[in-house]
């Protein structure tokens, strides 16, 4: 059997070293794609334009406003007295979020009751909207928190009365900065492995077609599932040479941590590559065109990559039926256990069922492979 396989296997490797773009696509191109997206996709809102309507002027306001003046999550691009500029600064796009400073803030705090800052956000950007109004929320409480504590410490003195403290302690597990490249960077190495491994097996069969080679195999003593490993052999070592290559530069430029096994990640990583690289051969036989192979490599994988995997948007938060449609998407699982190993250092035994689903789905498609490529003319 493997004299039959390795022949076919030294074909396909020939087809790579005489072909460059095809070790552009299986080397240059995930690294490309993931400095360019890892760069360009991040969930870190900063430098928000921002304006405060001071109608109090004291001593606290000018406090507040030099509290934002060094948050480096917003820039301070207006500040006034007058309430009925808002409307025209939020519409013209000037200021994504204003302030109100409220009148006699500072003589109703000096009485133990403040009232509250009013805040003005520009919703037709709703992250940008939801994540800013957060930072700045956490900005107020923490002000009236120390307002709140002085007065306190005030009346405990004129009074001798002491006063239960509340002091919460946060502790944030997995990703203690919140930073979003630990949250992006495993999702896109599982994109970006599973559109370059599809499109580069979805021009094998399809060139042996479009060159006329595929008679010289129909005529060989071979059979179809050795035609499907020996082509499928250099692509996977391409994949293994892919994933070493997009993890390296994840680790080291974009700094995630990688708590996780390296031979659990590297197991898992290579049962995925037989799930990519299964789905582009299988396209290739069916559809017997390289352009229309690749276009349908990239259709079939990207989209569902990128909006099913869970990489954008949680798959919880979706409609039922689309929570079952994600269910065949082979990168759901591949993510899910990449931040696994990446942030939460999982090893085999926490990641066997996403492992399971991985390993039925590659060999369902090396099957269908194996189905579909008839060594015969119609």
């Amino acid at each position: 059997m493997m004299k039959r396989i390795l022949p076919i296997t030294r074909k396909e490797v020939i087809h790579i070293r005489r072909d460059p773009r095809s070790l552009y696509l299986a080397i240059g191109m995930p690294v490309v794609l993931l400095l360019l997206f890892g760069y360009a996709i991040t969930f870190d809102v900063r430098h928000v334009p921002l304006g405060i309507i001071d109608l109090d002027q004291s001593v606290l306001s000018r406090d507040f406003i030099s509290r934002v003046r060094t948050s480096e999550y917003f820039d301070l691009r207006h500040l006034s007295g007058d309430y009925g500029e808002a409307e025209a600064l939020l519409d013209t796009g000037r200021v994504n979020v204003i302030a109100v400073f409220p009148r006699d803030y500072a003589r109703n705090a000096g009485r133990g009751s403040p009232p509250p800052i009013q805040l003005l956000v520009d919703g037709s950007n709703n992250n940008t909207a939801l994540v800013a109004l957060g930072y700045l929320s956490r900005l107020i409480q923490e002000f009236a928190s120390e307002i709140l504590t002085k007065q306190m410490g005030r009346q405990a003195g004129a009074a001798s009365v002491s006063f239960p403290s509340i002091d919460p302690r946060v502790r944030v597990w997995f990703n203690p900065e919140l930073r979003s490249a630990n949250f992006v960077i495993p999702g896109l190495i599982a994109v970006v492995m599973m559109v370059m491994t599809t499109m580069l097996t979805s021009l094998t069969v399809a060139r042996e077609w479009e060159n006329g080679t595929m008679e010289q195999l129909m005529a060989g003593p071979v059979h179809p599932a050795e035609i499907v490993i020996g082509k499928l052999i250099p692509y996977f070592i391409l994949g293994l040479a892919q994933v070493a290559l997009v993890v390296f530069f994840g680790t080291v430029l974009f700094k995630v941590p990688l708590k996780g096994n390296l031979f659990c990640l590297f197991t898992v990583s290579s049962i995925f590559l037989l799930c990519g690289l299964g789905i582009g051969l299988f396209l290739s036989i069916a559809v017997k065109s390289q352009q229309l192979a690749f276009e349908f490599s990239v259709l079939t994988t990207l989209l569902p990559s990128y909006i099913l995997s869970g990489f954008m948007f949680p798959i919880s938060s979706m409609p039922k039926i689309i929570q079952l449609v994600t269910v065949v998407v082979p990168a759901r699982y591949f993510l899910a256990t990449l931040r696994g190993i990446f942030l939460k250092g999982y090893n085999f035994p926490d990641v066997w069922p996403e492992l399971v689903a991985l390993t039925a789905f590659g060999l369902l498609m090396l099957l269908a492979c194996v189905k579909k490529l008839k060594l015969r003319l119609d």
